[in-house]
């Protein structure tokens, strides 16, 4: 009750504008019409626009439902790119959009470890700079 009191408090005085969504034990707050899937879209269309393609392969990780939008978001562009391979992965079993799910992030890094293990780095491409992040204009 004390987490319900407390949105009604911050949406009143202080979130005209925002969304708020209650996740796990923390409050998560975002400008209207701003998500992950939001962010994800416009990364991966700006890496498009610099490398003429969307990427080969995206892998995402998430461990709660501000994820789902990044997932969905995902999944729907490199619908366009049927040669790349796309891994959203949920931490913990339960419903997700995410085709994928490891159980902990022990997993987590286990898996990632696998990867920067497995990788070539001289064939990796850029990524985008931190500063070009800027541009992205959310």
């Amino acid at each position: 009750m004390q987490g319900f009191g407390c949105w009604v408090h911050l949406y009143s005085k202080l979130c005209s504008g925002y969304c708020i969504k209650f996740l796990k034990l923390y409050m998560h707050g975002l400008a209207q019409g701003v998500s992950k899937g939001v962010v994800v879209e416009k990364l991966l269309l700006m890496m498009e626009r610099e490398h003429g393609s969307l990427p080969d392969l995206v892998l995402c990780v998430g461990d709660d439902r501000s994820d789902e939008d990044m997932f969905e978001s995902i999944e729907s562009l490199m619908n366009d790119a049927p040669s790349a391979e796309v891994f959203a992965c949920t931490v913990g079993q339960k419903p997700s959009k995410a085709k994928y799910y490891l159980d902990d992030t022990v997993e987590v890094i286990k898996m990632l470890q696998g990867l920067a293990s497995a990788s070539d780095p001289s064939t990796a491409p850029s990524l985008p700079h931190f500063a070009d992040i800027a541009s992205l204009h959310i």
